[in-house]
């Protein structure tokens, strides 16, 4: 199956794999644009120096296009930008902040550049600033969410803007994707269905984790008003909410969830933040990236078959 997308990015199928925080590596991105789609590697709050590394490591892995994440709450994010200019980058996705002092460089670079948002209004001012692609990511996927359910969302971005929609958030397999495209979208973001790939560095226990969830494993953490992050319920988000009830500070929430991440990717069950999409119940084995990619898309041509048997 193509889309508008594949044109878009010069990849062979319309799946991006989500920037996840401290895992998706130039490595593993690699792997993935290898397999087809389009890996991203995650900047985070990483130098100039740390982030030109990883896209070395990725282009070691592939010749086709990937992309860099990122986040606009990082002090350096501009100088990152430049050197993903430089290092002539094909694509980049732009989270976590209003990116208006870097999309207008990344575009006369040339680079294409798709920004996440949270609703349509975000939208339309990022067509404005030249954006080439909107991703509308949902409050069901993994990490960091906004308030908004994927679905109304994605249909009322497809609506507002004239550049290409891709959904994320919830989406773990062919029948999503599928969904995806009757809602507007041309593709579709996915984070938590990669996490369980054989090369995802992350511990064996996070990934037996997502495969052993159902569909009320997962939970929020962050104060309720602010910024949350999805993961799935264990010792650490009960251990939070206790804080939060007891009338603990911001502040002292804030310390309590320091490192939580890193000892998620690490496999500590009892204090990591394991990030992970409402999706994670449909997700009940570890595959190669490749095959990952490859069953998403051959159930979506499957699905789009049964749709016109039965009502075409």
């Amino acid at each position: 199956m193509k889309t508008a997308l594949c044109d878009v990015l010069g990849i062979e199928y319309p799946l991006i794999q989500g920037a996840m925080a401290h895992i998706s590596d130039g490595a593993f991105a690699g792997t993935v644009s290898e397999a087809g789609a389009l890996g991203v590697i995650q900047s985070g709050f990483d130098t100039p120096e740390v982030v030109r590394g990883q896209i070395a490591i990725a282009r070691s892995k592939t010749d086709k296009p990937f992309a860099v994440n990122l986040i606009m709450e990082s002090k350096c994010v501009e100088d990152v930008a430049r050197a993903v200019i430089d290092e002539r980058v094909p694509a980049v996705t732009v989270s976590a902040g209003n990116p208006a002092k870097i999309v207008p460089m990344l575009v006369e670079a040339g680079i294409t550049t798709m920004c996440l948002v949270p609703h349509a209004r975000a939208a339309k001012k990022m067509q404005d600033l030249g954006a080439s692609a909107i991703v509308a990511e949902g409050i069901e996927g993994g990490g960091h969410i906004g308030k908004q359910t994927t679905m109304p969302m994605v249909r009322q971005i497809a609506e507002a803007v004239d550049i290409p929609v891709i959904a994320a958030g919830g989406i773990a397999d062919g029948r999503g994707f599928v969904a995806a495209l009757a809602l507007g979208a041309v593709g579709v973001q996915m984070g938590t269905a990669f996490l369980v790939a054989e090369e995802c560095p992350v511990d064996e226990a996070y990934k037996q984790l997502i495969i052993d969830a159902d569909d009320a494993s997962t939970t929020l953490t962050g104060e309720p008003g602010k910024k949350q992050v999805r993961c799935l319920q264990n010792p650490f988000t009960r251990g939070y909410w206790e804080l939060y009830d007891r009338g603990a500070s911001s502040e002292e929430l804030d310390a309590y969830c320091t490192g939580s991440i890193g000892r998620a990717k690490a496999g500590d069950i009892e204090r990591g933040a394991f990030s992970a999409g409402m999706i994670s119940g449909l997700i009940k084995e570890k595959k190669p990236v490749a095959a990952i990619v490859r069953d998403v898309m051959a159930q979506a041509d499957a699905t789009m078959e049964e749709l016109k048997r039965l009502y075409g």
